[in-house]
Protein backbone atom coordinates (compact mmCIF):
# COMPACT_ATOMS: atom_id res chain seq x y z
CA UNK A 1 0.00 0.00 0.00
CA UNK A 2 1.07 3.32 -0.87
CA UNK A 3 2.39 5.98 1.50
CA UNK A 4 -1.00 8.27 0.50
CA UNK A 5 -3.33 5.42 1.44
CA UNK A 6 -1.16 4.67 5.00
CA UNK A 7 -1.84 8.07 5.90
CA UNK A 8 -5.38 8.35 4.95
CA UNK A 9 -5.82 5.58 6.79
CA UNK A 10 -4.75 7.33 10.15
CA UNK A 11 -7.57 9.62 9.89
CA UNK A 12 -10.73 7.58 9.24
CA UNK A 13 -11.99 4.51 7.43
CA UNK A 14 -10.49 3.78 4.06
CA UNK A 15 -11.95 2.00 1.22
CA UNK A 16 -9.99 1.88 -2.04
CA UNK A 17 -11.74 2.13 -5.79
CA UNK A 18 -15.80 2.27 -4.65
CA UNK A 19 -18.37 2.94 -6.92
CA UNK A 20 -20.68 6.34 -6.81
CA UNK A 21 -23.42 4.09 -7.63
CA UNK A 22 -22.56 2.63 -4.41
CA UNK A 23 -22.26 6.31 -2.69
CA UNK A 24 -25.10 8.22 -3.87
CA UNK A 25 -28.88 8.04 -4.26
CA UNK A 26 -28.89 8.15 -8.24
CA UNK A 27 -27.10 5.06 -8.52
CA UNK A 28 -25.03 6.36 -11.08
CA UNK A 29 -21.19 7.10 -11.78
CA UNK A 30 -17.85 4.76 -11.96
CA UNK A 31 -15.47 4.23 -9.47
CA UNK A 32 -14.00 6.87 -6.34
CA UNK A 33 -10.10 6.00 -5.86
CA UNK A 34 -10.20 6.63 -2.08
CA UNK A 35 -13.34 6.79 -0.01
CA UNK A 36 -12.32 7.98 3.12
CA UNK A 37 -15.09 8.08 5.99
CA UNK A 38 -14.11 10.16 9.14
CA UNK A 39 -16.39 10.52 12.26
CA UNK A 40 -14.84 13.28 14.09
CA UNK A 41 -14.42 16.88 13.30
CA UNK A 42 -10.67 16.61 14.71
CA UNK A 43 -9.82 13.79 12.37
CA UNK A 44 -11.62 16.03 9.18
CA UNK A 45 -9.20 19.06 10.18
CA UNK A 46 -6.43 17.06 10.27
CA UNK A 47 -7.28 15.10 7.03
CA UNK A 48 -7.62 18.41 5.30
CA UNK A 49 -4.83 20.18 6.47
CA UNK A 50 -2.71 16.91 5.40
CA UNK A 51 -4.50 16.93 1.82
CA UNK A 52 -4.19 20.54 1.31
CA UNK A 53 -0.79 20.32 2.24
CA UNK A 54 -0.01 17.67 -0.43
CA UNK A 55 -1.82 19.05 -2.73
CA UNK A 56 -4.07 15.82 -3.05
CA UNK A 57 -7.44 16.72 -4.48
CA UNK A 58 -10.41 15.44 -2.62
CA UNK A 59 -14.37 16.30 -2.61
CA UNK A 60 -17.05 15.82 0.05
CA UNK A 61 -19.93 13.46 0.15
CA UNK A 62 -22.82 13.86 2.46
CA UNK A 63 -25.73 11.49 2.19
CA UNK A 64 -24.81 11.50 -1.44
CA UNK A 65 -28.10 12.88 -2.90
CA UNK A 66 -28.98 16.42 -4.65
CA UNK A 67 -25.75 15.68 -6.99
CA UNK A 68 -24.46 13.28 -9.78
CA UNK A 69 -21.16 11.95 -10.38
CA UNK A 70 -19.30 11.62 -13.80
CA UNK A 71 -19.08 7.78 -15.21
CA UNK A 72 -15.60 7.71 -15.18
CA UNK A 73 -15.09 7.81 -11.68
CA UNK A 74 -13.23 10.24 -9.44
CA UNK A 75 -8.90 10.07 -8.97
CA UNK A 76 -8.86 11.63 -6.11
CA UNK A 77 -10.21 10.75 -1.86
CA UNK A 78 -14.22 11.33 -1.54
CA UNK A 79 -14.37 12.32 1.94
CA UNK A 80 -17.47 10.97 4.16
CA UNK A 81 -18.87 12.95 6.60
CA UNK A 82 -19.22 10.56 9.15
CA UNK A 83 -19.73 13.20 12.38
CA UNK A 84 -23.23 12.29 13.57
CA UNK A 85 -22.95 14.06 17.36
CA UNK A 86 -26.03 16.41 17.45
CA UNK A 87 -26.63 18.51 21.02
CA UNK A 88 -29.31 20.40 22.11
CA UNK A 89 -29.01 23.59 24.54
CA UNK A 90 -31.82 25.26 25.47
CA UNK A 91 -33.34 26.77 22.21
CA UNK A 92 -30.24 25.66 20.52
CA UNK A 93 -29.35 22.30 18.36
CA UNK A 94 -25.70 21.98 17.52
CA UNK A 95 -25.07 19.37 14.84
CA UNK A 96 -21.92 17.93 13.06
CA UNK A 97 -21.78 17.96 8.81
CA UNK A 98 -22.64 14.69 9.17
CA UNK A 99 -25.92 14.44 11.27
CA UNK A 100 -28.78 13.86 9.08
CA UNK A 101 -31.48 16.72 8.41
CA UNK A 102 -34.35 14.65 9.52
CA UNK A 103 -32.47 13.26 12.66
CA UNK A 104 -31.71 16.78 13.92
CA UNK A 105 -35.24 17.71 13.07
CA UNK A 106 -36.63 14.85 15.01
CA UNK A 107 -34.00 15.55 17.80
CA UNK A 108 -35.38 18.86 18.33
CA UNK A 109 -38.65 18.06 17.70
CA UNK A 110 -38.30 15.74 20.90
CA UNK A 111 -36.69 18.80 22.46
CA UNK A 112 -40.44 20.83 22.33
CA UNK A 113 -38.33 23.06 19.67
CA UNK A 114 -40.20 25.20 17.22
CA UNK A 115 -39.08 25.54 13.59
CA UNK A 116 -37.15 22.73 12.00
CA UNK A 117 -39.80 19.85 11.79
CA UNK A 118 -39.96 20.35 7.99
CA UNK A 119 -36.01 18.74 7.99
CA UNK A 120 -37.81 15.68 8.75
CA UNK A 121 -38.90 15.60 4.87
CA UNK A 122 -35.22 16.32 3.62
CA UNK A 123 -32.54 13.69 2.71
CA UNK A 124 -28.90 13.87 3.20
CA UNK A 125 -26.96 15.82 5.94
CA UNK A 126 -26.93 18.65 7.87
CA UNK A 127 -24.07 20.04 6.15
CA UNK A 128 -25.24 19.60 2.76
CA UNK A 129 -28.46 21.31 3.50
CA UNK A 130 -26.91 24.18 4.27
CA UNK A 131 -24.57 24.32 1.52
CA UNK A 132 -27.36 24.15 -0.75
CA UNK A 133 -29.30 25.97 1.57
CA UNK A 134 -32.03 23.25 1.55
CA UNK A 135 -35.81 23.97 2.13
CA UNK A 136 -39.16 22.69 2.05
CA UNK A 137 -42.89 23.41 3.29
CA UNK A 138 -41.99 27.67 2.89
CA UNK A 139 -39.44 27.39 5.04
CA UNK A 140 -34.96 27.06 4.29
CA UNK A 141 -31.56 26.43 6.30
CA UNK A 142 -30.82 30.13 6.80
CA UNK A 143 -34.08 30.79 8.55
CA UNK A 144 -32.75 28.99 11.73
CA UNK A 145 -28.92 28.70 10.81
CA UNK A 146 -27.58 30.86 13.83
CA UNK A 147 -23.62 30.03 12.83
CA UNK A 148 -21.61 27.86 11.10
CA UNK A 149 -18.02 26.12 11.45
CA UNK A 150 -16.06 25.46 8.94
CA UNK A 151 -13.05 24.95 7.38
CA UNK A 152 -11.70 27.50 4.94
CA UNK A 153 -8.53 27.82 3.34
CA UNK A 154 -6.41 26.26 6.54
CA UNK A 155 -8.28 27.63 8.86
CA UNK A 156 -11.32 26.41 11.31
CA UNK A 157 -13.81 29.57 11.25
CA UNK A 158 -16.84 30.51 12.58
CA UNK A 159 -19.10 32.22 10.75
CA UNK A 160 -22.54 33.86 11.19
CA UNK A 161 -25.64 33.66 9.15
CA UNK A 162 -24.82 36.74 7.29
CA UNK A 163 -21.90 35.66 6.24
CA UNK A 164 -23.44 32.34 5.09
CA UNK A 165 -24.23 34.52 2.41
CA UNK A 166 -27.42 32.77 1.50
CA UNK A 167 -29.56 32.94 -1.47
CA UNK A 168 -32.03 30.55 -2.96
CA UNK A 169 -30.52 26.68 -2.91
CA UNK A 170 -27.18 28.78 -2.57
CA UNK A 171 -24.49 29.88 0.25
CA UNK A 172 -21.50 31.10 0.38
CA UNK A 173 -19.52 27.94 1.04
CA UNK A 174 -20.32 26.95 -3.25
CA UNK A 175 -18.25 29.80 -4.31
CA UNK A 176 -15.89 30.22 -1.83
CA UNK A 177 -15.03 26.10 -1.14
CA UNK A 178 -14.21 25.21 2.41
CA UNK A 179 -15.61 22.33 4.37
CA UNK A 180 -18.49 23.05 6.84
CA UNK A 181 -18.01 20.99 10.23
CA UNK A 182 -20.79 22.13 12.31
CA UNK A 183 -23.99 23.78 12.43
CA UNK A 184 -25.99 25.99 15.01
CA UNK A 185 -29.66 26.64 15.01
CA UNK A 186 -31.36 28.70 17.13
CA UNK A 187 -35.10 27.60 17.55
CA UNK A 188 -38.01 28.75 19.71
CA UNK A 189 -39.44 27.17 22.32
CA UNK A 190 -42.95 25.10 21.08
CA UNK A 191 -45.47 22.66 21.68
CA UNK A 192 -43.90 18.87 21.17
CA UNK A 193 -47.02 17.61 20.13
CA UNK A 194 -47.70 20.02 17.53
CA UNK A 195 -44.48 19.87 16.11
CA UNK A 196 -44.12 16.32 15.71
CA UNK A 197 -47.64 16.90 13.64
CA UNK A 198 -46.23 19.48 11.53
CA UNK A 199 -43.21 17.03 11.29
CA UNK A 200 -45.70 14.28 10.20
CA UNK A 201 -47.16 16.66 7.87
CA UNK A 202 -43.84 17.42 6.08
CA UNK A 203 -43.11 13.87 5.41
CA UNK A 204 -46.85 13.06 3.97
CA UNK A 205 -46.46 16.06 1.86
CA UNK A 206 -43.17 14.50 0.22
CA UNK A 207 -44.97 11.18 0.26
CA UNK A 208 -47.54 12.17 -1.82
CA UNK A 209 -45.81 14.87 -4.24
CA UNK A 210 -42.79 12.52 -5.15
CA UNK A 211 -41.86 9.92 -7.00
CA UNK A 212 -40.76 6.75 -5.48
CA UNK A 213 -40.02 3.31 -6.37
CA UNK A 214 -36.73 4.20 -8.46
CA UNK A 215 -33.40 5.69 -7.96
CA UNK A 216 -33.67 9.85 -8.17
CA UNK A 217 -31.17 12.64 -6.59
CA UNK A 218 -34.24 14.50 -5.72
CA UNK A 219 -35.42 18.19 -7.73
CA UNK A 220 -32.62 18.64 -10.39
CA UNK A 221 -33.59 22.41 -11.39
CA UNK A 222 -34.22 25.14 -9.33
CA UNK A 223 -37.56 27.00 -8.94
CA UNK A 224 -37.53 30.19 -11.22
CA UNK A 225 -37.50 33.60 -9.11
CA UNK A 226 -40.60 36.09 -10.81
CA UNK A 227 -38.12 39.13 -12.03
CA UNK A 228 -39.79 41.41 -13.96
CA UNK A 229 -38.48 40.24 -16.81
CA UNK A 230 -39.27 36.80 -16.19
CA UNK A 231 -43.31 37.97 -15.37
CA UNK A 232 -43.29 39.55 -18.57
CA UNK A 233 -42.11 36.04 -20.01
CA UNK A 234 -43.68 33.81 -18.06
CA UNK A 235 -47.52 35.96 -19.04
CA UNK A 236 -46.30 36.22 -22.57
CA UNK A 237 -46.52 32.16 -23.19
CA UNK A 238 -48.97 31.39 -20.79
CA UNK A 239 -52.69 32.52 -19.62
CA UNK A 240 -52.47 35.34 -17.02
CA UNK A 241 -55.77 33.77 -15.68
CA UNK A 242 -54.47 30.41 -14.66
CA UNK A 243 -54.58 29.96 -11.04
CA UNK A 244 -51.17 28.55 -10.80
CA UNK A 245 -49.79 31.21 -12.51
CA UNK A 246 -51.44 33.84 -10.54
CA UNK A 247 -49.94 31.54 -7.34
CA UNK A 248 -46.55 31.82 -9.19
CA UNK A 249 -46.62 35.83 -9.39
CA UNK A 250 -47.94 36.06 -5.66
CA UNK A 251 -45.21 33.61 -3.93
CA UNK A 252 -42.64 35.02 -6.78
CA UNK A 253 -41.04 31.37 -8.02
CA UNK A 254 -42.40 29.63 -10.34
CA UNK A 255 -42.11 25.74 -10.18
CA UNK A 256 -39.58 23.86 -12.73
CA UNK A 257 -41.62 20.67 -12.34
CA UNK A 258 -44.81 22.66 -13.61
CA UNK A 259 -42.97 24.22 -16.03
CA UNK A 260 -41.25 20.56 -17.47
CA UNK A 261 -45.00 19.55 -17.55
CA UNK A 262 -45.96 22.10 -19.16
CA UNK A 263 -43.44 21.73 -22.25
CA UNK A 264 -44.52 17.86 -22.52
CA UNK A 265 -41.34 16.60 -20.99
CA UNK A 266 -42.79 14.05 -18.28
CA UNK A 267 -42.01 10.27 -18.93
CA UNK A 268 -39.69 11.44 -21.42
CA UNK A 269 -36.39 8.96 -21.76
CA UNK A 270 -33.40 8.93 -22.82
CA UNK A 271 -31.31 5.44 -21.99
CA UNK A 272 -32.34 4.19 -18.76
CA UNK A 273 -32.84 7.98 -17.42
CA UNK A 274 -36.40 9.35 -17.71
CA UNK A 275 -38.34 12.08 -15.99
CA UNK A 276 -41.18 10.93 -13.30
CA UNK A 277 -44.29 11.05 -14.39
CA UNK A 278 -45.71 12.05 -10.88
CA UNK A 279 -42.91 14.94 -10.47
CA UNK A 280 -41.33 16.48 -13.48
CA UNK A 281 -38.21 17.81 -11.49
CA UNK A 282 -37.36 14.19 -11.00
CA UNK A 283 -34.87 11.97 -12.96
CA UNK A 284 -35.30 8.76 -12.24
CA UNK A 285 -32.72 5.91 -12.81
CA UNK A 286 -34.66 3.07 -14.36
CA UNK A 287 -31.86 0.72 -14.09
CA UNK A 288 -28.16 0.97 -15.07
CA UNK A 289 -28.87 4.47 -16.19
CA UNK A 290 -25.27 6.35 -17.18
CA UNK A 291 -24.14 9.89 -16.25
CA UNK A 292 -24.29 11.15 -19.80
CA UNK A 293 -28.09 9.93 -20.10
CA UNK A 294 -28.64 12.29 -17.13
CA UNK A 295 -27.14 15.29 -18.94
CA UNK A 296 -28.59 14.36 -22.27
CA UNK A 297 -32.00 14.10 -21.11
CA UNK A 298 -31.34 17.45 -18.72
CA UNK A 299 -30.07 19.39 -21.79
CA UNK A 300 -33.22 18.46 -23.62
CA UNK A 301 -35.70 19.19 -20.95
CA UNK A 302 -33.95 22.57 -20.90
CA UNK A 303 -34.62 23.35 -24.58
CA UNK A 304 -38.21 21.83 -24.43
CA UNK A 305 -38.73 24.41 -21.44
CA UNK A 306 -37.39 27.53 -23.00
CA UNK A 307 -39.16 27.06 -26.45
CA UNK A 308 -42.42 26.61 -24.48
CA UNK A 309 -42.08 29.29 -21.81
CA UNK A 310 -39.40 31.43 -23.03
CA UNK A 311 -37.78 30.60 -19.17
CA UNK A 312 -34.26 29.16 -18.77
CA UNK A 313 -34.00 26.49 -16.06
CA UNK A 314 -30.94 26.01 -14.08
CA UNK A 315 -29.83 22.84 -12.07
CA UNK A 316 -30.01 22.37 -8.49
CA UNK A 317 -27.89 19.28 -8.16
CA UNK A 318 -24.06 19.51 -7.46
CA UNK A 319 -22.17 17.78 -10.58
CA UNK A 320 -18.89 16.31 -10.20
Amino acid sequence: MDQLSQTLKTFGKLQINVSFAKLTTFKIGGPARFVLSIDSTENMIAALQYLDGEGVQYMLLGGGSNMLAPDEGYDGVVIKCAAKKIQVEGNTVIADAGAQTAQVARESVKAGLSGFAWGVGVPGTIGGALRGNAGAMGKEMKDDVSSVEAFVDGEVLTLSNEECKFGYRHSAFKTMGGVILRVTLTLKSGDAAEEMKKALEALKYRNETQPKGFASTGCIFKNIDVTEVNKKTLLKHFDAADEKVQRFIEIGKVSAGWLIEQAGMKGKKVGNAEVSDVHGNFILNMGEATSVDVHMLIEQIKEAVYTKSGLTLEEEIYIV
